[in-house]
């Protein structure tokens, strides 16, 4: 990174701003990029093909342009304005809305996904454990017959002890150091910003917290909410990294 002068600016905390939505969508896109030929084969298997497909927390939307270019009908959800404006960017012919996903009135459709541990995000400070379940009643409801629920969390234990780390590009760098709140099982990540804008580097601070499950407890409620569960450390040939497991939960009817 050039020597520069660099200027502080405020970024709304826990909602992913302009610097670290840029950031993450030309730095952190990996996970996303790498389960795309998986979740594609899933969806063709489950006999979903051309079907409605809801992302929830759909990030820059690199899965919503993978989905069109296979015929599908992506629709993305963020609560991110940053993240969606280079969803709309990247795929204009898509559908995107800025929402929280516990209160995004679901269309019906063929599946429904969340990657990258969306579902465990608190920005919307209403989640929780009772939100989850709601949320998996209303995905149950809004799927058709033999629709898809697809998604990952992160498990307790995720990063406990872990150095802070960083990544870094030619205009950007990303500090992340980490924190945990035992009592509310949670992981909180403190994250500094640095990103070239015209002749300085601008620095920014998010702070994420991320609710930690246990897998049992999550497939429970799938269960509950009449859903059909596959709890799974990958997705088809994508191995999920550590603490990371994935749900494949499907409406029989």
């Amino acid at each position: 990174m050039n020597e520069a002068k660099t200027e502080t600016t405020t970024i709304t905390p826990s909602t992913y701003g302009e610097d670290l939505a840029s950031i993450h969508n030309i730095g952190y896109d990996f996970y996303a990029r790498g389960l795309v030929p998986s979740l594609l084969e899933i969806l063709k298997k489950a006999g979903l093909a051309g079907s409605v497909v809801v992302d929830l927390g759909c990030g820059s939307g690199i899965w919503a342009e993978k989905l069109h270019e296979a015929g599908y009908r992506p629709v993305g959800v963020d609560i991110s304005p940053a993240m969606i404006a280079l969803a709309q960017r990247r795929v204009p012919d898509a559908e995107f809305h800025v929402a929280s996903f516990l209160d995004f009135n679901l269309p019906q459709c063929g599946a429904i996904t969340a990657f990258g541990e969306v579902l465990c995000y608190q920005f919307d400070r209403s989640n929780n454990r009772r939100a989850l379940a709601r949320l998996f009643r209303r995905v149950y409801e809004a799927l058709l017959p033999g629709g898809l629920f697809i998604f990952d969390i992160v498990e307790i234990g995720l990063d406990r002890g872990r150095a802070p780390t960083w990544r870094s590009g030619d205009d950007w760098a990303c500090l992340v150091a980490f924190e945990h709140d035992d009592r509310r099982k949670q992981l909180i990540r403190h994250i500094t910003t640095f990103r070239e804008v015209g002749e300085h580097y601008r620095r920014g601070q998010e702070t994420h917290c991320v609710q930690l499950y246990d897998r049992r407890d999550v497939a429970r409620l799938l269960r509950q909410a009449g859903f059909r569960v596959r709890v799974v450390r990958h997705f088809g040939d994508y191995d999920l990294l550590p603490k990371r497991v994935g749900f494949t939960a499907r409406k029989m009817s």
